[in-house]
């Protein structure tokens, strides 16, 4: 078969990942990193003359990119991919259900001039939250310079329509999953409301049967936790090869999985100083000819270098305990040999002729140090250090991370514990810290008019996606629609001052008394407009208080008053807590709750206020 025919039936895709366009562009040094690695990846593209470019996920580094970062990406996408070309793609498959509000891919339209078709899904970071927002892919689609598929339409239920694609002989279902968030795509899968559609087989020998099948997904490949992640088990064995995004380390190289084999590229700009990001940068070109595979690795040449090192002071024979001078001096020296490593690296790669980028100078390199300096040994001021490096470093503030040996604990410890323990370093507390177990510890407690799982996700999506108006359109979204579950509460309820309270204490306090008076064998009698709102929002009385006053105290103590052998009192939530520290809170369940539950039907529901 000559070569020319080979090519007529043989996919050649190029395939990156976390493109984090955007990341740090204010940096006056680091700025332009993610831009020059993008404009890369698409001369790569054009070199290798590839049918399309498939993308994993997080093009941009925010879901709300600035407009300097959504400028120079549509100039570079225009720059590269639109232009005359012979595409020879065919898609086989109801486009509508692929690509959403456009019935056809960009490269269909008679309206454009597409040279290479960009397919891609989205990621954590370039999606945006709530049902009235778009993302920068939705903008990028409409401007018809990207075919954005792999969104879907239920919260509940999820289906995976494939992309037919078709080329000579060769025939490609492309299946795509954007970012969805972990603990609820890993329900839905393991309670089996993730369904592939299957193309239907006309029993021909070239029916979609025979065809190559290939998913990309971007989620969490490591297990960080429990549910926090998707196991490859879960993954449907008719599946040729996977495309793995979110994951930052590249291992390109596909690894094989049972029925199938597991290719993650990995980022194309650094975004943490971790070990795993300072691993060399690769896109990959993969041929798809029949049912059989090729993937070729591509190295990045404009990544800035970065190079990783772990250093243990107690293993340093020249080093002592208490000698800060010496360990500066040394910690120097392993700076120096890190920047004349990245200066060689970067020579040789650049002396590897592609044809696809010039040789350039080397940038300022990152350098990363991971101290422990366990044994007693002193600490210094990572900025200060770092002034001696400015010219020469890219990072030069943030070289050191100083920490211990990681001592194992035999029960869980509460995040705000670790902020608290004095015996560590602030550094080496905030490196312990996970932002989303932090968020859940804060967030998922006695919430009485607010969702505790919407505010959660909201946080979370401010904290990773930079998205600062999440918090307010979740709460507005939940206030327009709580007032037909609202109580009926007094008009003066607005004016919720201490005055109010003592007020309202003593006119039940009032109540109560001639109630016992009149008789004395009767309940006593409460006052519907306030004690719904004291109860719910936690102010009960506090037996427990050295409160002289005949009134009752209706303000909350701090915990420190508490007793751990106080009487459990029902909540607002219909559930028995303590008054005590080591009060249950019930977090377990509330975990795994999510808000796309049915609300409870029990008959304790939470009341909502309107404040």
């Amino acid at each position: 078969m000559s070569s020319q025919g080979a090519e007529d039936n043989a996919f050649k895709i190029l395939i990156a990942t976390d493109n984090h366009i955007g990341y740090m562009e204010k940096d006056q040094i680091r700025g332009q990193d993610s831009f020059a690695a993008f404009e890369e990846i698409l001369r790569i593209a054009v070199i290798q003359k590839v049918d399309f470019i498939l993308l994993g996920g997080d093009l941009f580094h925010e879901a709300q990119p600035s407009q300097t970062s959504l400028y120079q990406t549509m100039m570079l996408i225009r720059q590269h991919c639109f232009g005359d070309g012979d595409i020879k793609l065919r898609i086989a498959s109801d486009q509508s259900l692929n690509f959403g509000d456009f019935s056809k891919a960009n490269y269909l339209d008679g309206n454009l001039n597409i040279k290479i078709p960009i397919f891609s899904i989205h990621g954590n970071h370039d999606d945006a939250s709530g049902m009235e927002t778009c993302n920068p892919l939705n903008v990028l689609s409409a401007a018809g310079m990207v075919n954005y598929f792999g969104h879907g339409t239920s919260i509940s239920d999820v289906t995976i329509n494939p992309i037919l694609l078709e080329k000579g002989r060769s025939k490609l279902a492309l299946y795509g999953l954007g970012n969805i968030r972990e603990e609820r795509l890993h329900r839905q899968w393991r309670s089996g409301k993730v369904t592939f559609t299957r193309p239907e087989d006309d029993g021909t020998f070239d029916s979609w049967k025979n065809c190559f099948n290939m998913f990309v997904l971007h989620q969490n490949r490591a297990a960080h936790g429990a549910t926090s992640h998707i196991p490859a088990e879960f993954l449907d064995g008719f599946l040729d090869l996977v495309f793995w995004g979110h994951e930052h380390e590249c291992r390109i190289y596909p690894e094989q999985y049972e029925n199938f084999c597991i290719t993650q590229p990995g980022s194309s700009v650094a975004t943490s100083l971790s070990e795993g990001e300072a691993k060399p940068k690769h896109v990959g070109i993969l041929t798809i000819e029949g049912g059989t595979y090729q993937l070729d690795k591509i190295r990045l040449k404009t990544v800035r270098p970065f190079q990783f090192t772990s250093v243990v002071l107690a293993q340093v024979d020249s080093l002592r305990p208490n000698d800060k001078e010496s360990t500066e001096v040394y910690i120097e020296g392993v700076i120096e040999a890190l920047i004349e490593r990245a200066k060689n690296e970067w020579e040789e790669q650049q002396q590897e002729d592609s044809g696809i980028q010039p040789s350039m100078d080397m940038p300022k390199p990152l350098i990363r140090i991971r101290v422990d300096y366990t044994g007693g040994y002193e600490t210094f001021n990572p900025l200060q250090f770092g002034r001696k490096f400015n010219e020469r470093v890219a990072n030069a503030d943030d070289m050191l991370k100083f920490q211990k040996a990681k001592v194992v604990r035999r029960k869980p410890v509460l995040q705000t514990e670790m902020l608290n323990d004095l015996t560590l370093a602030v550094p080496e507390r905030l490196d312990s810290v996970r932002i989303e177990d932090l968020v859940k510890e804060l967030i998922t407690t006695d919430m009485f008019v607010l969702p505790e799982s919407d505010i959660e996700q909201a946080v979370t999506s401010c904290i990773e996606k930079h998205d600062l108006a999440s918090i307010n359109r979740v709460v507005s979204k939940i206030i327009s629609q709580a007032p037909g579950n609202y109580v009926n509460i007094p008009p003066d309820i607005d004016d919720l001052t201490l005055d109010y309270i003592k007020r309202k204490a003593s006119e039940l306090k009032q109540s109560q008394n001639s109630a016992s008076a009149n008789n004395p064998s009767s309940a006593p009698i409460m006052n519907d407009a306030v004690s719904p709102i004291l109860s719910q929002q936690g102010d009960t009385n506090n037996d427990n208080n050295n409160n002289n006053n005949d009134e009752p105290s209706l303000l909350a103590s701090s915990d420190d008053d508490y007793e751990e052998t106080a009487t459990p009192v029902t909540t607002g939530r219909g559930r028995e807590r303590g008054r005590g520290r080591g009060r249950g809170r019930g977090r377990g369940a509330k975990r795994d709750a999510s808000p796309d539950d049915p609300p409870s039907t029990s008959s304790s529901q939470r009341r909502r206020l309107p404040f």
